[in-house]
């Protein structure tokens, strides 16, 4: 019965894991706002950093590119630095693509996203896992391959739209014209907030970002700013190395890294790949059982995985056998 089990539960999986990678466009965690920043780091992206800092237990995420804005990324040591600063403070570092664009020959597209997880991991120390295609484009093809790649691939649920200074005709009417929409969507009190900005824009480091922290009012409703993986349950699933940095964390990392390092360098992340706890439970059917199933089942939520209709079927006969046996 325990080999049957086992059979059905990696039939499950395997079912599973030919879904495309779905676009995710919301948190999973309630009172959570993950608030992101494409196209850096740029030249305004260390105030941003340095700002952010002050602001108690607030994380961010970047979404960086290497050769985009010019300067380029990858030529400027002082952009490099607040990227590393991020990075040290716990605040996400994540692919937005190497030069801003998805190639359409899929070997280009994966020799792209090396060149850009090599740049990251070159100034962290981490690789990514997690993923925004430019302008949120990304074809059947481009999501499944990165399904095969182990990327998330995040969207978003609220546009600032910051970039948009042609419609607005200035950039104090642009200020103003995204903190309306955001005071509308904050009016809501939605359950989360995934938002879209960019590090590259003056006004929104210095404007946009300050009200949405100071004056929106948010974290007075018992809002929480955190980083994107956070924000959907997956904090530790950030990086391929499963270490996670800031505040009391960074001593614990410091005297853990070696082992860290060790058991990421043979086994995927829970995320890429639930089943591996299997190798490293405690021999007994039932723990390994509850340990797979429960980690399946947060992937699920947190949009890491995904599942058609006839594998939701299997999914609950393989429940019903885990009662019987």
């Amino acid at each position: 019965m325990k080999c049957l089990k086992f059979i059905l539960l990696t039939l499950v999986m395997g079912i599973t894991s030919f879904v495309n990678t779905k676009f995710i466009y919301s948190c999973t965690e309630k009172k959570t706002i993950a608030l992101t920043f494409d196209d850096g780091p740029h030249k305004y992206t260390k105030d941003l950093v340095e700002y952010v800092k002050t602001q108690p237990d607030v994380k961010i995420t970047f979404f960086t590119v290497g050769k985009f804005h010019y300067p380029f990324a990858t030529d400027v040591k002082e952009y490099q630095r607040a990227m590393r600063k991020a990075h040290r403070a716990g605040f996400q570092i994540a692919s937005h693509t190497y030069k801003h664009k998805i190639p359409k020959d899929l070997e280009e597209f994966r020799e792209t996203l090396n060149d850009m997880d090599d740049f990251i991991e070159e100034v962290t120390g981490d690789r990514p896992h997690y993923f925004r295609a430019p302008k949120g484009h990304c074809d059947k093809n481009c999501q499944e391959s990165l399904d095969d790649w182990g990327y998330h691939l995040i969207q978003w649920d609220t546009d600032t739209r910051d970039w948009d200074l042609e419609s607005s005709g200035s950039v104090k009417q642009r200020v103003k014209d995204s903190i309306k929409y955001l005071e509308k969507k904050f009016s809501k009190e939605q359950d989360s907030y995934l938002i879209l900005m960019h590090d590259t824009q003056n006004y929104t480091v210095h404007d946009i970002v300050p009200w949405i922290l100071e004056e929106s009012g948010m974290k007075e409703k018992g809002y929480r700013f955190v980083t994107v993986a956070e924000c959907l349950g997956n904090k530790a699933g950030m990086y391929v190395s499963g270490n996670t940095y800031g505040d009391e964390e960074m001593v614990a990392n410091a005297t853990n890294t070696m082992v860290a390092t060790n058991a990421t360098s043979t086994t995927e992340t829970v995320i890429a790949n639930p089943i591996v706890h299997i190798e490293t439970a405690e021999n007994n059917d039932t723990s390994i059982d509850n340990m797979v199933m429960n980690d399946y089942i947060h992937n699920l939520k947190s949009g890491a995985t995904s599942m058609k209709p006839y594998s939701v079927l299997l999914f609950l006969c393989f429940g019903l056998l885990m009662l019987l046996f």
